[in-house]
């Protein structure tokens, strides 16, 4: 396997080797708590995390690629970002958390299917109750491209993406085809499906993660809370109930 075709986009300060970050990323910026933490893994040079740190979460970015991760350092250094940065491979990576959001956008395909599997199961178990995993693969819809044969090892079947996240609640579910082109590269056309799902809250483990986000906590799930629940107590007024966040 040669090295990978993006790595030319990398080596260049100024060039978007990928784009901006996601639309669902930018979606997401203003529906997570303000300083949730974030797990881009294989995060490339860095257009979703970069955004987010923006944005104020705390952010841990992971590539495989050492170019990748140099130019995602220096971006962040240069708008004073303190974005945790890491070189490693996301199939041996040791996962802390639990983050609030975990992406992994246009990766997964990269790694043997086993290795997916396995994959999937930690980024799921490593997501706070009521948290959300944004996850990006290329399928066997349409072959690969030429130049990108040897590194899509692990294509993903129509709609198994989405087959793996049925526990979960789906927020979005798509599958589509799209053209890029990336510096030094031809344009390539890809099958991609795209989920954004949410771990279903868990009253026993989600107090600290409701809180932040503006819910009250309720005898069996996470709703949220009326207005009146968010606005400072007034003076003679009765303390909320037991196990809210109010």
């Amino acid at each position: 396997m040669g090295d990978a075709p993006w790595e030319v986009g990398y080596a260049d300060l100024h060039a978007k080797t990928f784009g901006g970050p996601s639309a669902e990323i930018i979606a997401l910026a203003d529906q997570m708590p303000h300083g949730g933490t974030v797990l881009d893994m294989g995060c490339g040079e860095g257009r979703n995390a970069l955004f987010l740190a923006r944005k104020g979460f705390t952010v841990t970015a992971v590539d495989i690629l050492e170019s990748a991760i140099n130019k995602l350092s220096t971006l962040a250094d240069w708008e004073g970002l303190g974005i945790q940065a890491e070189v490693a491979d996301m199939c041996q990576y040791s996962l802390s958390g639990p983050y609030d959001v975990i992406i992994s956008h246009g990766c997964l395909h990269l790694v043997e299917r086993v290795r997916w599997q396995e994959l999937v199961d930690k980024l799921k178990a490593h997501t706070v109750p009521g948290g959300i995993n944004i996850v990006v693969v290329f399928t066997d819809t349409l072959p690969p491209p030429a130049d990108l044969a040897d590194h899509c090892l692990g294509l993903f079947k129509e709609g198994e993406l989405f087959s793996l996240y049925l526990d979960w609640n789906i927020e979005l579910q798509k599958s589509y085809t799209f053209e890029d082109k990336h510096p030094g590269s031809p344009r390539h056309t890809h099958s991609v499906n795209k989920v954004v799902a949410r771990k279903p809250p868990n009253p026993a483990l989600s107090l600290t993660w409701c809180c932040r986000a503006g819910f009250a906590v309720e005898s069996v799930s996470c709703c949220p809370s009326p207005p009146s629940a968010r606005r400072p107590k007034r003076a003679g007024t009765r303390p909320p109930p037991r196990g809210s966040c109010r």
